[in-house]
């Protein structure tokens, strides 16, 4: 058996072996007998005054931030400290074991509305984790999301380690030694969409001294294609994943429970609507011209007008343009922006991939569509 690590006391914890080990610590598995558990001990690898100081404030910091989403410490020693074993897998892992990119896709967006929630409670006693990437991020066996590693997160403005981080994996501003806001952890979590959608990392070329020291002009991350043999990802999933990771802060979210918000609509709403602005004054559909798709108003309001002449008003929920996806054919009525008006496009493309994420309602729009395209067919042969 491995030795026990140093300063650990043998009358209560019997040393199990290793579990993982980096370059600031290994993480050992040991049984504690005074409390007849598992846990992991985590112990620093090195014995400079300095860094142990770093690593105490790292479990110290740890154990204050109590919640789900956080291991629990039990118990400080010199240069170790003991948590909760966590069982399971990394962001990375579940990603490279799920096939199906529909289950992918939920799975992934549970995955970070947990991680938005965590994230938002350290905000909200400003500390920046600064080190979100899909290594310290372990998903359950039941569900359960945590967020790991928190030794180089900076505490109310203050990181004794100004330029650290993981390269491919850190926002521009921290790249450059500038105190960070929680906008660098929802570019973090940005970067963990952006990678489920096309395996790479955010300019993973990119070594942190060369992010820092290009500045301003840090470049821009590229659009996501998707992944090789996987159907293109979701339009509202990118859209997501390039505001989060906008290379100025001011044009990502402002915080996380923003971040949060918007993936749990386009969860709802659909993933593979598009979301599209018209500026007032400007023509969605007209008249006349082929119907393509319908609309679905997120804001806004609009005008519906038929041969010149207004005939409705519609504002956010409505829809207009549903016989697209049944029939096609000319539009037969005008629909113009009054103010600046956000719809969600859908498609017949955009809907079949919409509803082949399952489930007993998916079932029944595919029936009812195919029951009015055969009613629609019926008529046209009695007219004819």
């Amino acid at each position: 058996m491995p030795p026990t690590p140093p300063l650990l006391d043998p009358s209560r914890y019997e040393d199990a072996g290793l579990l993982a080990s980096g370059g600031a610590a290994t993480v050992r598995l040991a049984h504690d007998r005074t409390l007849n558990r598992s846990v992991a001990v985590k112990v620093a690898s090195s014995a400079t005054e300095e860094d142990l100081a770093r690593f105490r404030r790292e479990a110290q910091l740890t154990a204050q931030l109590e919640h789900p989403g956080v291991i629990p410490v039990h118990d400080l020693g010199a240069d170790w400290f003991t948590m909760k074993k966590v069982q399971g897998v990394t962001f990375g892992d579940m990603l490279r074991q799920e096939p199906d990119p529909i289950v992918a896709h939920a799975r992934v967006i549970e995955t970070l509305l947990r991680l938005c929630e965590t994230l938002a409670f350290a905000h909200h006693l400003e500390v920046i984790h600064r080190d979100v990437k899909p290594e310290n991020v372990m998903i359950g066996p039941f569900g359960q999301v945590y967020l790991v590693d928190w030794g180089i997160a900076q505490v109310r403005g203050h990181t004794d380690i100004p330029l650290a981080g993981t390269t491919g994996w850190l926002s521009p501003e921290q790249a450059r030694g500038e105190v960070c806001d929680a906008r660098a952890d929802v570019w973090g979590v940005g970067a963990l969409l952006y990678y489920s959608i096309c395996g790479r990392k955010p300019n993973g070329s990119l070594t942190i001294e060369e992010r820092g020291g290009i500045g301003v002009e840090a470049r821009p991350v590229p659009l996501p294609v998707g992944l090789a043999g996987r159907p293109s990802p979701p339009p509202e999933l990118v859209r997501i994943a390039m505001k989060a990771l906008s290379l100025d802060p001011a044009q990502r979210y402002p915080s996380m429970m923003a971040l949060g918000a918007d993936l749990y609509t386009a969860r709802a709403e659909g993933l593979w609507f598009e979301r599209v602005g018209f500026g007032a004054g400007s023509d969605i559909v007209v008249q006349g011209q082929p119907a393509e798709a319908a609309y679905f108003i997120v804001d806004g309001e609009c005008e519906v007008s038929q041969n010149g002449g207004p005939i409705a008003t519609l504002g956010p929920g409505d829809c207009f343009g549903e016989s697209a996806l049944v029939e096609g054919g000319l539009r037969t009525a005008t629909v113009t922006a009054t103010t600046a008006v956000t719809v969600r496009v859908i498609t017949r493309a955009s809907l079949g991939a919409e509803l082949g994420r399952g489930g007993w309602m998916a079932r029944l729009a595919r029936n009812l569509a195919a029951r009015c395209v055969e009613l629609q067919r019926d008529l046209a042969e009695r007219n004819g």
